[in-house]
């Protein structure tokens, strides 16, 4: 067994930008409170309950607190509550800037709660007042989030507008990389994997040079997905593969469990049932090792269906 360190949090935009966002949530508070700090340590290290309870707890209303405890709803399940909390941090915003994140994470809430009209609104609020204050990172993250709404509905076109945006804009690989992969999964979902697997491989390239380990070995994985989803399983084990070995190297055990479980789904996908039983019982080894619940559940549910073929 391979020495394994950490567990990583869910991983999406919200982890991948999750630096930059709680930056623009602390922003205009240089001496920010115990507190605030401690809700959004919890929450970034995928604790949201703990999160939620250092957030409710009795005092002044404070914005910071207000924006940790609906992103903790929201983790949590709990799109309504999290309208509600954000909704109690308008106010409270002291420069346009927050008042744009506040709106933005609105938006996030009431896409979740599948409420999309009021989502493409609080987007549409926030994006303005982003543009009027010239902030490129925000504008990026604000056209990735509403193309993820877009897309929800399966308004292709919008979605594609939203991303579009999103690479015009984008000031650096990581935030090209991001948008190639949100490319990505739109194509994919019109069923374009030819282009999926295009803007994917871009977004691999760019993270592997100026990514983290994280965001490279989330690319690498979701590149083998897609060729998964293409039917072509040679290149989808290829690219898993060579993730995976990358992972046992850097003793990154997240990443080399989530790497058996992709291979096990192409296995299973082309019909080698024993070679994926095997893979989804080494992916389930490692997972529960380091005690990432939220895969392991996920391996044990392909583990159960197998077992009733």
């Amino acid at each position: 067994m391979m020495t394994l360190f950490k567990l990583h949090p869910c991983f999406g935009l919200t982890k991948r930008l999750a630096p930059v966002l709680v930056s623009l949530l602390l922003a205009s508070q240089a001496q920010a409170a115990t507190l605030s700090e401690q809700c959004f340590t919890q929450l970034s290290d995928g604790n949201a309950a703990e999160a939620l309870k250092l957030a409710q707890q009795p005092g002044k209303l404070q914005r910071e607190l207000l924006l940790c405890q609906g992103r903790a709803e929201l983790a949590l399940g709990q799109p309504d509550a999290a309208v509600k909390s954000f909704t109690k941090a308008e106010p409270l915003a002291n420069n346009p800037q927050e008042r744009a994140v506040t709106l933005m994470l609105k938006g996030n809430a009431y896409k979740a709660a599948s409420q999309f009209a009021q989502a493409q609104e609080s987007y549409n609020a926030a994006l303005k007042l982003a543009v009027e204050q010239k902030s490129q990172k925000l504008q990026v993250m604000i056209q990735l989030l509403a193309g993820e709404a877009a897309l929800q509905q399966g308004d292709f076109a919008t979605t594609q507008s939203h991303y579009d945006a999103a690479l015009n804009l984008a000031g650096n690989n990581n935030e090209r990389a991001d948008t190639h992969e949100h490319l990505a999964q739109l194509k994919a979902k019109q069923g374009l994997y030819d282009d999926a697997i295009a803007n994917q491989t871009k977004a691999v390239v760019m993270q592997r040079t100026d990514g983290t380990f994280d965001d490279y070995a989330n690319a690498g994985l979701e590149l083998g997905h897609l060729y998964i989803d293409a039917k072509d399983y040679t290149n989808a084990e290829r690219h898993i593969n060579k993730v995976i070995t990358q992972a046992r190297e850097a003793g990154d055990g997240y990443w080399a469990a989530k790497g058996y479980y992709y291979i096990a789904l192409s296995q299973l996908a082309n019909q080698r049932k024993d070679e994926a039983l095997a893979s989804f019982k080494q992916a389930l080894e490692i997972s529960d090792a380091i005690g990432a619940e939220k895969l392991s559940a996920e391996v044990n549910l392909q583990l159960k269906n197998l077992s009733q073929q």
